[in-house]
């Protein structure tokens, strides 16, 4: 049968199912935030979807699931499309899936009556700032979430991000615990609802979609504290880096960004620019009230001085500070000078101050210095790279082998490839998960390499990077 007869087919068989095939929709459905990454800006332009659909309930899912699967049509999951990598392009053609209709708190777990709530379940296509929002009047908010939290839905998430906003007090999504169950939808001829649980769960998270269809998300809560913002100016990077790694290991003060831009990095964010002498590096810190006085002692003993203080989401610069942070930096960076890009380098917990200060000075011909500190497998680190001015992948391959050496473990954010990003181990569970789930291998087609490791994208992307590897990764047979 031809894709036009699938097409056709399924199209009859959606019924009241919403779909679409008009051209624009079909362009607008087919993009994520991939322009980011100029590698991928024109390799994935043009790769859209040949049908657009749009369930408003999991059954509906279920029946646009089973047609596609019956008609072998190719399928890519999408919540909002605020990914960076190209998670949400559909390389093969095929289905797009919107899931962002599918959308709710399922409930709280626990006994309400004798304690207060462990966990929060979502349907995936929940925003996740509408989580925070629902469950904040009981005392009680999401551990982490992405800078893009005003439009990411949880699925989204949990399918394609890794840390974010919380992760230097929690640790990364992948640490044990930082997710509690995931309730997934298999690409059969009859999908079936299958629960995760336990180190199960990382066999779907940060697969983009490949190995089954999220439904549902359960996350554990944390206290919802009154969060302030600060935005704290230090005269040399140095002592920018020596407070957030100060910051960072003082486990007893409560924080959920600490992102340190090195000079001219603050002069790029117009609502910024003016709280930050030139010449400045910057600091911006969200810590809760109690643990302000903590992060003003920290920040004096380093030279420091706190230029701007206010609640979360107060501050005259119109939107919360993190959207400044992690993902959202390269936004706004890339609105000064498009050509400007980076990788994501991870540095060693065991060094880490000095190999912060390392990379700033022997990469100050390449760039300024941006990271965000985080947690990973139960110690603190930092994540980001130099900013430079993007010429050619040779560049690229060139940085990655230079930052390589200096002894960072590196990912390519310019790849929408599992297996050549660096960031998701894919292993014998992986796999055995993917025929399980997916035996048609209809999901997510072109992003995994054991499919399909000779096509273009791959080989157009791929850099010499050495990858990251977690301490409870399951590494057999990789």
């Amino acid at each position: 049968m031809s894709r036009t007869e699938a097409l056709a087919r399924l199209r009859t068989e959606l019924g009241a199912v919403d779909h679409s095939v008009d051209t624009r929709r079909l362009r607008t459905k087919s993009r994520d935030r991939f322009a980011q990454s100029p590698v991928l800006r024109d390799l994935l332009r043009g790769r859209n979807a040949e049908i657009f659909i749009a369930p408003r309930t999991k059954e509906e899912l279920r029946v646009a699931v089973a047609a596609c699967a019956r008609h072998r049509v190719p399928i890519t999951v999408r919540g909002a499309g605020s990914g960076q990598f190209g998670q949400g392009v559909p390389l093969s053609g095929g289905a797009v899936i919107d899931v962002t209709a599918i959308a709710g708190i399922v409930g709280w777990h626990g006994d309400r009556a004798r304690q207060p709530p462990r966990t929060v379940r979502a349907l995936t296509g929940t925003v996740v700032a509408d989580i925070d929002a629902t469950i904040r009047p009981s005392g009680w908010e999401l551990r982490m979430h992405p800078s893009t939290a005003q439009q990411a839905t949880i699925g989204g998430y949990i399918a394609g991000g890794h840390a974010g906003v919380g992760s230097c007090q929690w640790g990364i999504l992948r640490d044990a615990g930082n997710i509690t169950a995931l309730e997934v939808m298999t690409v059969e001829e009859q999908p079936r609802l299958v629960e995760l649980r336990g180190s199960e769960v990382t066999t779907v998270h940060h697969a983009y979609g490949a190995n089954g269809i999220i439904t549902e998300v359960e996350l554990p809560v944390a206290p919802a504290w009154e969060w302030h913002e600060l935005v704290i100016a230090f005269p040399e990077f140095e002592q920018a880096a020596r407070f957030s790694v100060d910051l960072g290991t003082s486990d007893g003060v409560l924080k959920k960004v600490v992102s340190p831009h090195a000079h001219p990095l603050p002069q790029y964010f117009p609502g910024l620019a003016g709280l930050i002498p030139d010449g400045a590096a910057m600091v911006l810190v969200l810590a809760a009230v109690q643990s302000v006085p903590n992060v003003e002692d920290l920040a004096h003993a380093c030279g420091g001085q706190v230029r701007y203080r206010c609640l979360e989401g107060k501050g005259v610069y119109g939107v919360p500070l993190y959207e400044f942070t992690w993902g959202h930096s390269m936004l706004h960076y890339q609105r000064r000078d498009e050509r400007l890009t980076g990788l994501m380098a991870l540095f060693p917990p065991a060094d880490l101050y000095a190999s912060i200060v390392r990379v700033h000075r022997e990469f100050a011909d390449l760039g300024p210095l941006h990271v965000e500190m985080k947690r990973i497998d139960g110690a603190l680190s930092a994540q980001g790279s130099p900013v430079f001015a993007y010429e050619s992948r040779a560049q690229l391959a060139a940085i990655t082998e230079r930052l390589q050496r200096a002894g960072l473990s590196i990912a390519n954010p310019h790849t929408p490839v599992l297996g050549a990003g660096g960031m998701k181990p894919w292993g014998p569970r992986e796999i055995a998960t993917k025929r399980a789930f997916d035996p048609h291998g209809l999901l997510a087609q072109g992003k995994v390499d054991d499919l399909l490791a000779t096509d273009v994208i791959t080989t157009s992307t791929a850099l010499p990077t050495s990858g990251w590897t977690y301490r409870l990764s399951d590494t057999a047979g990789r």
